[in-house]
């Protein structure tokens, strides 16, 4: 079923803040009052694109997830999947992702819940990479991914190892 975003926040008990960057602080500002209580996991990266290719931007707060939660001071906000592979994740065709899930939070019990949804997707896990204020260095890292992917036509991506 479909529905606009407020409906949407206001059903969900999770919800996944996937937006471009122009659009996230307005987006999740007018999302506020729906997303009281919830839990919020904030994937965007606030990336420019030139000819050189992609670069991260500045964030007043820091990062895309400080301010998410700057503007959501009533939701349980947290980072994951800011460096997963859009068309890995949007094809129906692939039944398995080999890769870890960093995910930054200042609440803790969110790692569980959101490594949790992470593992419903065969070979994926969630791993605790730090408080909020670390979520800047896995934004700005896409970046870097994105470049790989581009040049080596892949989906590459991360894990963690000796865990």
């Amino acid at each position: 079923a479909g529905a606009d975003n407020e409906e949407v926040a206001r059903r969900s008990d999770v919800v996944v803040i996937a937006v471009p960057w122009d659009g996230h602080a307005a987006t999740v500002a007018a999302l506020a009052e729906s997303l009281a209580g919830k839990i919020v996991v904030d994937c965007v990266n606030p990336l420019g694109f030139d000819k050189q290719g992609p670069y991260p931007l500045r964030v007043e707060e820091g990062s895309a997830v400080q301010q998410a939660a700057r503007l959501l001071p009533d939701s349980r906000v947290c980072a994951a999947f800011n460096h997963v592979s859009a068309p890995l994740l949007a094809d129906p065709e692939i039944d398995r992702i080999e890769l870890d899930v960093l995910i930054c939070t200042e609440d803790r019990e969110l790692v569980g819940v959101v490594a949790a949804l992470a593992a419903r997707i065969p070979g994926m896990r969630g791993i605790y990479a730090g408080r909020l204020r670390n979520a800047h260095q896995i934004e700005a890292f896409t970046a870097n991914l994105i470049a790989i992917n581009k040049r080596y036509k892949a989906h590459a991506g991360i894990r963690v190892t000796d865990l």
